[in-house]
C-alpha cells in the first residue's frame, strides 16, 4: 500500500480533468501535476488516501515525446496553466477526447458527432483580464496568483498568458501604493486596504481598464492621473470597495475616478462597450472564432426570433444573429444589461429587447409573454442551466438551441436533460479559448426532433 511520503516510479498513462498527470504504482492510482502522458517518473506521495493519491514530480526519468519546456518560470506552484510543459497538440487531443467522452459517457451518445477542435494562434499573451491578489510578503506587497487550492500568494509580476503591459501596470499600482502608504490586505486579520488589481483590456481599441479592489476607502484621484500619464491606452480607472470576509474578489460598490465608465473593443466588426462588472471573453482571437461557429450553427434569417440566454453585455446574440426579425436578451446582472441595450445602438440593432433577469425567470417570463423563438443561444456559466432552465427551455420549444459551454461535465448533463425535452445533438465543436489551462470551451447545435 502506498503511504505518504513514499517515493514511487510510474508511468503517466492519462490526464485528470483539469490536466494534471495519471498513473498507476501496482494499480494504485497517482495523481501528478505536471505529468504528461508517457513520462516516467520517480515520484513523491504527498497525499495518499483509499483509493488515489497525490504526488509530486522528484525526477523525471525518462522524458516523454510530449514535454515541453515551460514558458512560465512558476508554473509548477502556480498551478494555473496545467500544460505548460505539454507540447500544444497533446494538449488539443486530450481536450478533443474531453468532449467526446463527456457526450458519450453522460449523456449517453455513442459516437457522437464532434468535430476537430479549433485550436488558437497564439499560446503567450491571449488573456485580456486579470485579477491580482496583493498580499504582504517579506514585510512588502506582493503580487501573483494563489497556488491551486489554497490563498498562499505564489508571488508573479509577469503571467506569461497575460499582455505584457498587465506587469507594467502591476508594478507601478504596487509601487503607488508604497509610496502613499496603502498596506496590503492582510486576509487573517481582514486589515490592509489593497486586497486586488483587476485589469481589463480591450485587444482592437488597446483600451485599458484598472480597477484596485480596496478594503476601506478607495485609492486618491492622483492614481489615476499619473496612471494615465504613465499608461495613456488607460482610459477608466476605479477603485472597488470590498470590505468583506470573503473569497469573492469585487464587491458591491465601485468608486470611478475617470469619466469613462468603461472600455470598448471590437469582435468580428461589432464595437462592444464593457463596464467593470461585465462578462466578457478572456480570449479575443479566440472568441472571434468561437461567435463565429455560433452564428454558423444558429444560422438566423430576417424571419427567425432569437433569444440570447445568460447574454452578457450582448456579444454573442449581436454577433451571430443580428441579421433576426427579432433578438431578445436575458441577463441578470443590470450593468452588463444596460451595456448590451447601448452596445445593440452603437451597431445599429433596432430588433432588440433585453431583460435584468436570471435565465430561470427570463425564460419563463417570456413563455409567459407567449413569445415564440426558432433558435435560444445559451452561454452558461461553468455549473451549466440548472433543470429549472433547462425546464423552461423545454416550455420555450425552439426549432434550434445553440449552447456554448466552458465545462464538457455540465454539457452533457444538460443535453442529456433537454433529451426527454425532444431535442438531440447534430453537432459539437471544441474551441480551445483558454490555451496552456485544462479548459475547454464547447459549442453544440441541438435540434428538436423531426428536423434534419
Amino acid at each position: 500500500m502506498v503511504q505518504k511520503n513514499d517515493e514511487v516510479v510510474i508511468t503517466v498513462t492519462d490526464y485528470t480533468r483539469e490536466g494534471h498527470g495519471l498513473g498507476r504504482a501496482d494499480g494504485y492510482v497517482i495523481i501528478v501535476p505536471g505529468g504528461v502522458r508517457d513520462d516516467k517518473l520517480l515520484v513523491h506521495i504527498v497525499k495518499a488516501g483509499k483509493n488515489m493519491g497525490y504526488g509530486k514530480i522528484k525526477e523525471i526519468l525518462v522524458p516523454s515525446p510530449y514535454r515541453v519546456p515551460p514558458l512560465c518560470a512558476v508554473s509548477e506552484r502556480c498551478g494555473g496553466c496545467a500544460f505548460q510543459t505539454t507540447s500544444y497538440d497533446e494538449e488539443k487531443r486530450l481536450k478533443q477526447k474531453r468532449v467526446t467522452d463527456a457526450l458519450r459517457r453522460i449523456a449517453g451518445i455513442e459516437g457522437p458527432n464532434v468535430r476537430p477542435i479549433v485550436g488558437a494562434d497564439e499560446l503567450a499573451g491571449y488573456r485580456n483580464k486579470a485579477q491580482y491578489p496583493v498580499r504582504k510578503i517579506d514585510g512588502r506587497a506582493a503580487a501573483g496568483f494563489f497556488a491551486a487550492g489554497s490563498h498562499r500568494l505564489i508571488p508573479s509580476e509577469h503571467c506569461r498568458i497575460e499582455p505584457d503591459i498587465f506587469s507594467d501596470i502591476l508594478r507601478f499600482t504596487l509601487d503607488f501604493a508604497e509610496r502613499h502608504r496603502i498596506p496590503p490586505y492582510e486576509e487573517q486579520t481582514h486589515t490592509g486596504r489593497l486586497r486586488h488589481l483587476y485589469l481589463r483590456q480591450g485587444k482592437a481599441s488597446g483600451e485599458l481598464l484598472v480597477c484596485p479592489v480596496v478594503n476601506g476607502a478607495p485609492f486618491p484621484a492622483v492614481y489615476a492621473d499619473e496612471l494615465i500619464a504613465a499608461f495613456p491606452a488607460v482610459v477608466c480607472v476605479c477603485c472597488n470597495i470590498n470590505n468583506e470576509r470573503t473569497n469573492a474578489v469585487l464587491g458591491g460598490e465601485t468608486v470611478f475616478l475617470t469619466k469613462r465608465r468603461y472600455i470598448t473593443d471590437v469582435l468580428l466588426g461589432k464595437t462592444f462597450r464593457i463596464s467593470p462588472r461585465s462578462f466578457y471573453q478572456v480570449n479575443h482571437d479566440q472568441t472571434e472564432k468561437l461567435y463565429a461557429l455560433v452564428a454558423e450553427a444558429a444560422d438566423v434569417t430576417e424571419t427567425d426570433t432569437v433569444l440570447d440566454l445568460y447574454c452578457g453585455i450582448g456579444t454573442i446574440g449581436i454577433c451571430a444573429a443580428a441579421r433576426a426579425g427579432k433578438l431578445v436578451g436575458v441577463e441578470i446582472v443590470s450593468d452588463a444589461v444596460e451595456n448590451a441595450k447601448q452596445n445593440a445602438a452603437l451597431n445599429g440593432l433596432r430588433n432588440t429587447e433585453y431583460y435584468c433577469a436570471d435565465a430561470k425567470n427570463g425564460a419563463r417570463l417570456l413563455a409567459d409573454k407567449g413569445y415564440h423563438f426558432t433558435t435560444v443561444i445559451v452561454d452558461p456559466p461553468r455549473k451549466g442551466c440548472d433543470e429549472a432552465t433547462v425546464a423552461a427551455l423545454g416550455q420555450l420549444a425552439p426549432e434550434k438551441i445553440v449552447y456554448v459551454s466552458c465545462d464538457p461535465a455540465t454539457l452533457a448533463r444538460d443535453i442529456a436533460r433537454l433529451s426527454p425535452l425532444g431535442y438531440h445533438l447534430a453537432s459539437a465543436t471544441p474551441v480551445d479559448m483558454f490555451p496552456r489551462t485544462g479548459h475547454v470551451e464547447t459549442v453544440c447545435k441541438l435540434l428538436r426532433r423531426g428536423r434534419a
